[in-house]
């Protein structure tokens, strides 16, 4: 008798644990994509820099492969008038581009542009964009290295600052009127490598992505950034 009554009050903690385990459901994947925090880090000379607070968006077009000419072009807008010169892109082009401005123990902003004819495009009351999604492919991307300037390059760009330095991966920022030492060819040693991209619930995509680059300070002195990683959660629309 003593038995049976045994075994029934061990039978039923059995079946009360089977519940409480059954209780403890593990966090939707999609939920916990969304809620963990996007974060920037990277190494410099040993010394880590992180930023976990996502402070900025921007979105915009650009004009791309952009050229000086000497007299105005009519019913056209110019990218810069500078150097005595009208500067203009190809017409039939754009650049789209979503930026995002990270800070931490430095700033840190990162910048993703895809070239796009303009038959496949939507205008919206702020610019252009894609009229289907803007996807990065997994993998190794290109780099944005003359941003700002004649824009003829597409991909990946990123800005920072380490104590009395401000650092660029694109040729660091004056008159595209005069010429740079630098060329498109900085970041032939680097890697910016995409591990995920992956759609989420609302329209969101999952972005994580490892990367190794060159950083030029506004003297074109080049600085290693190292032990990058990249992790953010975005629409990357122009309503994000």
């Amino acid at each position: 008798m003593k038995s049976i009554f045994l075994m029934t009050v061990i039978g039923l903690l059995f079946i009360s644990c089977q519940k409480d385990q059954a209780q403890i459901v593990p966090e939707d994947k999609t939920r916990q994509d969304m809620t963990l925090n996007d974060s920037i880090s990277f190494t410099i000379d040993g010394v880590k820099y992180a930023a976990n607070d996502r402070f900025s968006f921007g979105a915009r077009n650009r004009q791309i492969n952009i050229k000086p000419f000497a007299t105005k072009i009519p019913n056209r807008n110019h990218a810069y008038e500078t150097g005595g010169n009208w500067w203009y892109g190809e017409r039939d082009s754009l650049l789209v581009e979503y930026n995002f401005g990270f800070s931490g123990n430095t700033v840190i902003d990162i910048g993703f542009l895809n070239k796009y004819s303009v038959l496949e495009l939507r205008e919206t009351t702020r610019a252009w964009e894609p009229k289907n999604e803007f996807k990065l492919q997994l993998g190794l991307q290109k780099f944005m290295t003359d941003y700002g300037r004649e824009n003829k390059t597409s991909g990946v760009f990123l800005k920072t600052s380490i104590p009395e330095k401000s650092l660029s991966t694109f040729i660091p920022m004056g008159s595209i009127a005069k010429p740079s030492p630098l060329d498109n060819h900085i970041q032939d040693d680097a890697q910016f490598n995409v591990l995920k991209f992956e759609k989420l619930e609302g329209g969101f995509y999952l972005l994580e992505a490892e990367f190794e680059l060159n950083t030029y300070d506004q003297n074109n002195n080049k600085f290693r950034l190292k032990n990058g990683y990249l992790r953010l959660v975005s629409r990357f629309r122009f309503n994000d």
